[in-house]
């Protein structure tokens, strides 16, 4: 996740990226209750991230992501739940779902095959979603694949597709 950020904020023209929004799944389970339990926070770096290691972006969101969900509680009470808050693509928005058991789901005794997630209305800014690529889609050093989705400005595309090549080799 942490290269990919690098490399979409290489491509960003303006004001220097020094603000990502991470969206992952919280750590707190409830044992047989469903419900949301994302956390959604923020990750400041001093100088722009494009000049950023990848491992120390790795660090910073690992250890140092900053909780907004009760910003965002407390905001949403202030206006009596009719305000709309955008916090997909607020800022570069990273939605990680790597962690979340997207294919246990057994309905009727059937499982997933595949599983998409879509976020609907995102900012400016953009967002890169994170997804387990398979229930077993593994390489053959048991490291599990990823699909990646990326809703960002439309002038963006074509600057990171070039900037993906350039780095990854890849298209």
């Amino acid at each position: 996740m942490c290269y990919y950020l690098g490399s979409v904020s290489r491509i960003r023209d303006g004001p220097k990226t020094k603000i990502v929004t991470i969206c992952k799944m919280g750590e707190e389970k409830k044992e047989g209750l469903v419900g949301n339990n994302q956390v959604i926070g923020v990750v400041k770096v001093d100088h722009s991230i494009r000049e950023a290691n990848p491992s120390d972006l790795a660090r910073l969101i690992k250890n140092e992501t900053i909780d907004e969900r009760l910003k965002i509680d407390e905001a949403t009470e202030k206006d009596h739940g009719v305000s709309d808050i955008v916090v997909y693509g607020a800022n570069l928005t990273f939605v990680n779902m790597e962690g979340t058991d997207l294919y246990g789901l057994n309905w009727k005794r059937h499982k997933p095959t595949n599983v998409s997630y879509l976020i609907d209305g995102v900012g400016d800014a953009g967002t890169v979603v994170v997804l387990p690529a398979g229930p077993n889609d593994s390489s053959k050093d048991g490291d599990e694949g990823r699909i990646m989705t990326m809703t960002l400005p439309e002038d963006e595309i074509i600057k990171l597709q070039f900037e993906l090549i350039k780095e990854w080799s890849i298209a």
